[in-house]
């Protein structure tokens, strides 16, 4: 779990938080680029969500090519808006590996555990709505 300061310093209280997750059994670490994680998190999980959502669940979405590329397609866009690279780097993969083999990968993601028991699964009126504000935020002019 990515954890930082609104200006990127390591500050005392942000190593403190990062202890006090690991020592609860979470893997933390202090993320400098925090506003540039979470964009870049979202440029991703909003077009995921939304996808998963309107189709109905992970394993629906997965077994739909066509709903798959349109959200890949969503992904690439956001990412190409970002001012700053994406953070993690491992991201821009997301715009430069071939789109069928995204898709293939991503399918078979979506048809994973870690997807099916994950946040994807809900697919409640409250998700929908947090999901819709999040695409208005990251439409809006920075």
């Amino acid at each position: 779990m990515p954890i930082g300061e609104p200006d990127g310093r390591t500050t005392p209280r942000l190593v403190r938080i990062v202890e006090a997750f690991r020592a609860a059994g979470i893997n933390a670490k202090a993320e400098p680029q925090m506003d540039a994680w979470l964009r870049t998190h979202a440029a991703f999980e909003v077009p995921l969500g939304q996808a998963v959502y309107a189709a109905g669940g992970p394993v629906v979405l997965a077994d739909d090519p066509d709903a798959v590329r349109g959200m890949l397609h969503l992904m690439r866009q956001n990412l190409a808006a970002m001012e700053t690279p994406p953070v993690p780097r491992a991201f821009a993969a997301l715009r430069a590996l071939p789109q069928g083999l995204l898709v293939a990968v991503l399918r078979r993601f979506l048809k994973s555990p870690t997807a099916v028991h994950s946040g994807l699964s809900d697919l409640s009126p409250a998700t929908a709505a947090e999901l819709e504000r999040l695409a208005e935020q990251l439409r809006a002019p920075a």
